[in-house]
């Protein structure tokens, strides 16, 4: 099997081929960037096809993030400001029109 070096980059997958070549007495690593699927189960998919082992770089990423928590309802009370955080509006103080 050949390597398939595999890593997450500005919300991409990107994807490099690993060939070993003869040098002399010894051998080197030959890196060729390839086109990859854009997720991970397809990645692993199109490894398996192609007979490559996969060489996982770099933090990868969640598969599907979970979608957003529903907020509770938030007050309409307008005695709250509207930035979230629920500072207290000062009205009717003394001196003020």
């Amino acid at each position: 099997m050949k390597p398939l070096i595999v890593y997450h980059a500005g919300g991409r997958w990107f994807g490099s081929e690993v060939n070993w070549k003869r040098s002399g007495s010894g051998f080197y690593r030959e890196i060729t960037g390839i086109e990859i699927p854009q997720s991970r189960a397809a990645i692993e998919k199109f490894a398996a096809e192609n007979q490559y082992a996969i060489e996982w770089r770099g933090p990868l990423p969640e598969e599907e993030e979970a979608p957003p928590r529903p907020q509770p309802e938030e007050s309409r009370d307008p005695s709250y400001s509207i930035d979230g955080n629920r500072t207290p509006i000062l009205t009717n103080l003394p001196g003020l029109p």
